[in-house]
């Protein structure tokens, strides 16, 4: 858990423990009214804030005691009656409702907040992990669309992972896609056809040769569910 996570959740905790000290002043039954709201606007306030426990559940443990702080503080504070104590008890009943509709409605897509029902198509991004919606895929680059914009690599930056997989940096000629000269880009040749492509236009093809359609052998775990590879046939024309 990170600090800012901590501290936001401390934050929440503490407005949300307020706002039922504040109901303990009220007649009832207010004090049960704001004991069930209070518990609401927390779990609101962490969705906004977009604030994970490490448990998902452990919100309504932390919803159930700013309720217990904020009763405990308006007991002292003068508000002797028992009934008060039932607070707790609807703020932990509308914590738990919450979460269970929330856990049932399953995943939220990354990019568009989406709820990933059973009817939304969804996919796992294999360059950021990400969880997306079929709205925010881009089903022609296998990628979520904010991979696409920002250029997010699947392959290994290391210039000996391409070397064992697409053999020595070509030295002469120009990228088949980019037009780019190889003074200017790392060429790497088709494993098949020889076709030559920059390692940028070989990344953005998931690995594939345009021409040919052969793909390299050590793709990375997360995308090759998405990649078939293509028949091995005679080799195309010049």
């Amino acid at each position: 858990m990170t600090a800012r996570s901590l501290l936001t959740t401390i934050a929440c905790f503490l407005f949300c423990a307020f706002l039922q000290f504040g109901g303990t002043l009220a007649p009832f039954p207010w004090v049960w009214f704001a004991g069930g709201i209070s518990a609401a606007v927390f779990f609101l306030l962490m969705g906004f804030f977009e604030v994970e426990l490490p448990q998902s559940w452990q919100r309504v443990i932390v919803a159930s005691a700013a309720s217990l702080a904020g009763v405990a503080a308006g007991f002292l504070s003068g508000n002797r009656e028992p009934m008060v104590w039932w607070a707790v008890a609807a703020a932990g009943t509308v914590a738990l409702v919450w979460w269970l509709v929330g856990s049932g409605l399953g995943q939220r897509c990354h990019l568009c907040n989406r709820w990933l029902r059973r009817s939304v198509v969804s996919f796992e991004c294999p360059r950021c992990g990400f969880v997306v919606c079929e709205q925010c895929w881009d089903f022609d680059h296998v990628r979520c669309r904010l991979c696409k914009q920002n250029h997010v690599p699947a392959f290994s930056p290391d210039a000996r992972w391409w070397d064992q997989h697409l053999g020595a940096r070509a030295a002469y000629g120009r990228c088949q896609i980019c037009l780019t000269t190889g003074d200017l880009v790392d060429l790497r040749s088709c494993g098949r056809c020889g076709r030559q492509q920059c390692r940028e236009c070989w990344d953005n093809a998931n690995g594939e040769c345009s021409r040919c359609h052969w793909l390299v052998d050590d793709l990375p775990a997360t995308l090759r569910p998405y990649m078939l590879k293509a028949p091995v046939t005679s080799s195309p024309e010049n």
